[in-house]
């Protein structure tokens, strides 16, 4: 069964309501109900089900109407739709299905053959999404690939020039510090390019011991010069005391610190009020492990709760004009990493998103020594 899954049932008739919520409770998913049917998208987007189960007592027009109504908003226009249907392709079941439902069974079905047509729906759903969003990020990888190699190509040229530049200024060290600028940027501009190469390549990930308070630093950094100058709202800071090292790929992990700073600012601003953003590097250690923990903390308005165990679902966004796969990658990635990507709630307020890594034990004791 599809772990935590929330299901909505609208159904004007309470007994038969009733009892279609105990037959899926019983089956192990989460249910909430709306008794009218005008209630029933605004519900929707305030719980984004799995899964929406029109009753058999709502009138065709009603089911016609809430099937366009559901296809037509964004936010939930992918969300599979059942029908309860009194009798075997009825007239309301075949309108409902040219409206946009999914599928349809009969009410008095037994409630194994309810469960599993339900189930069959979600996951269904779930795996064509990631078919679709595999495919994307095929595409994605391929206009990227072909942008870096076209930026390669010059960028070697104003390096070369540069240092062969550099070399005929020795004696003129006024000048040479201009050229040796160039030399930075060029140097910085072709690191950047090998991360961002790094986090759409295909195949195995490329593990190499990483510095965690240098690569935070470092993004931190990127990820600040990539802000509106003025006026700067938000501010972003790496705390990093401590030094750890991890065995990771510094591009794919480059990637998930990212798009975790990436939210938290969208969050902050989208709020209209001023904020912070500080990344945190500490060591844990959990089912008999030591792990390297990075928090990036923001005092925003935080994720509701209801969100908090589907944020990390493909296409899931609570955010108008997102993609809702951004913290579904950056998860996948941290798992390929051999660790795993957690969200809370601040006590006083914010998220905090934690990537938890294996923590390089040979490293670990080489700096307690040093």
């Amino acid at each position: 069964m599809e772990p935590e899954a929330t299901i909505l049932v609208v159904d004007p008739v309470e007994p038969e309501r009733g009892r279609l919520c105990a037959t899926l409770e019983n089956g192990g998913y989460t249910v909430h109900q709306a008794p009218r049917t005008a209630d029933a998208v605004d519900e929707a987007l305030r719980i984004r089900p799995h899964l929406i189960v029109l009753g058999r007592n709502l009138a065709e027009s009603e089911e016609i109407a809430l099937c366009r109504a559901i296809r037509g908003e964004g936010a939930i226009a992918g969300t599979p739709v059942l029908i309860m249907s009194s009798a075997q392709a009825d007239s309301a079941v075949l309108a409902g299905l040219d409206a946009g439902a999914d599928d349809y069974v009969l009410y008095d079905s037994a409630p194994e053959l309810i469960l599993a047509r339900v189930r069959r729906l979600i996951q269904y759903h779930k795996m064509a999404g990631l078919a679709m969003l595999d495919r994307q990020l095929v595409q994605v990888g391929r206009l990227l690939a072909g942008i870096v190699h076209e930026i390669r190509g010059p960028l070697s040229v104003i390096r070369g020039s540069a240092e062969l530049l550099r070399l005929s200024l020795l004696d003129r060290p006024d000048d040479a510090q201009w050229v040796d600028s160039i030399l930075r940027g060029s140097s910085l501009l072709q690191l950047r390019l090998e991360h961002l190469m790094g986090a759409v390549r295909r195949g195995p990930v490329q593990m190499q011991p990483i510095d965690v308070p240098s690569l935070l630093t470092e993004t931190v950094d990127l990820f600040v010069r990539g802000l509106p100058p003025y006026p700067r709202r938000v501010i972003v800071k790496a705390d990093c005391s401590d030094s750890f090292q991890v065995n990771g790929d510094a591009g794919r992990l480059m990637q998930v610190l990212f798009d975790l700073l990436t939210n938290a600012y969208q969050a902050i601003t989208a709020s209209g009020r001023d904020g912070r953003v500080v990344v945190k590097t500490d060591s844990i250690r959990e089912d008999g492990r030591d792990w390297v923990k990075l928090d990036v903390v923001d005092d925003g308005p935080g994720v509701p709760d209801t969100y908090l165990r589907r944020i990390f679902e493909p296409f899931f966004t609570t955010r108008e004009g997102g993609s809702g796969y951004g913290l579904y990658l950056a998860s996948e990635i941290v798992r390929d990493l051999g660790g795993r990507l957690a969200a809370t709630n601040n006590a006083d307020g914010g998220a905090c998103f934690s990537v938890l890594l294996p923590l390089d034990s040979a490293a670990g004791a080489e700096t307690a020594a040093t």
